[in-house]
């Protein structure tokens, strides 16, 4: 009996020490976004939500440097009543000159924090992040840092863009093979959009992929589906299968918008050599959309179309990885296929250090199962 006395007695002694947090109190730091401030201070723009029902806006802006991030956010706390947490903190952007410092200090920071969930999403902005998080244009979201991390994860979930959570991009770092990438945000007329991706070598940012390259880069990283991209086609591909040669309609460039039902890409390097790769792609989809009139009825049409889009897919795809080459990195993850085929027989240096005498073969094939009606 004594002994439930005192187990009772500690119970509400330990609660009493507890420190009560009344969310009116809070400031919730929802993103974070971080720009170089010169050559050892970092300066840190916090988007804040706050439960205040004296005031109508919920959201607030905090910037402040310092030399870390537990530095940023300390000097955030001086200039706001709230007590400012990061227990809801889901997106963190780096600028694009930060990033290219590398970023390894923060994401051992950030993965150190139990506070900060390893799937909070990652980016890098072209422009300082204290005016990407500055814009107002956040739809009918809470505040701009809520509206960045659903632009991305909407992007991450239609396979338009690659997973870009905390902790895949510190597997990619770590695991030598591949290197990973984040999605590049920019503005255009003060609203904020994914630009592309940016391409890192370990931590380190090397510059931009164009938002014409992201489907290529998706093709060879992962399988997708039900995935939407456009092709440029040559003018008079297709001129044999014109309904009306000498319409109007069919003047201009040829352009092609299709949908990716499903695809499937197999990369083998063949024998032990790292540098000789073949890729096989086998692709299914639908043809939405195409520039000039051409009669699908017609014996032959669909094949040719077929076998344009093929022609310009590898001519897409081996110009990326000649960028890919130029940069010196890796986010296909050539590295990794061959060890996993070949019991880690490449090393770390070889794998780097061969990545600019990479040679890819491309084999693809495309079947338009699905393209309309045609009268």
């Amino acid at each position: 009996m004594k002994r439930i006395i005192v187990m009772l007695f500690l119970i509400m002694l330990c609660t009493g020490c507890i420190p009560k947090s009344y969310i009116e109190k809070l400031g919730i730091i929802t993103s974070v976004g971080y720009d170089s401030a010169g050559e050892d201070k970092v300066e840190g723009t916090l988007v804040v939500f706050q439960f205040d029902p004296t005031t109508t806006n919920t959201s607030q802006i905090i910037s402040s440097q310092s030399e870390t991030s537990k530095g940023i956010r300390y000097e955030a706390n001086r200039l706001t009543s709230h007590r400012l947490v990061s227990g809801q903190v889901r997106l963190e952007v780096f600028q694009d000159k930060l990033a290219e410092k590398g970023l390894e200090k923060y994401m051992d920071t950030l993965s150190r924090d139990a506070k900060i969930s390893d799937m909070g999403y990652l980016a890098v902005s072209d422009v300082p992040t204290k005016e990407l998080m500055g814009s107002n244009q956040s739809e009918d979201a809470p505040n701009i840092g809520i509206y960045l991390r659903n632009l991305i994860e909407k992007s991450v979930k239609n396979q338009t863009i690659p997973e870009s959570i905390l902790s895949v991009f510190v597997r990619d770092i770590q695991d030598f093979g591949i290197d990973p990438v984040l999605p590049l945000m920019s503005l255009k007329e003060d609203k904020p959009y994914i630009k592309g991706l940016a391409l890192f070598r370990e931590d380190t940012y090397v510059g931009p992929l164009s938002e014409k390259d992201i489907y290529h880069l998706m093709l060879l990283r992962q399988r997708s589906k039900d995935t939407e991209f456009q092709l440029d086609l040559e003018n008079d591909s297709l001129k044999d299968y014109y309904k009306k040669e000498s319409d109007s309609v069919n003047e201009g460039n040829l352009h092609v918008s299709l949908n990716d039902l499903s695809n499937k890409t197999i990369i083998h390097a063949e024998g032990n050599d790292f540098t000789n790769q073949k890729v096989k792609i086998e692709i299914k989809g639908r043809l939405l959309e195409i520039t000039k009139e051409i009669d699908l009825k017609q014996p032959g049409a669909i094949k040719a179309i077929e076998k344009q889009i093929e022609k310009q897919l590898k001519t897409r795809l081996e110009r990326l990885v000649d960028k890919l080459k130029e940069d010196g990195v890796d986010p296909v993850g050539f590295g990794k296929v061959y060890n996993e085929e070949h019991r880690d027989q490449l090393t770390e240096e070889e794998w780097r250090s061969q990545l600019p005498n990479l040679n890819v073969e491309f084999d693809i094939d495309m079947k338009l199962l699905r393209y309309g009606i045609s009268e």
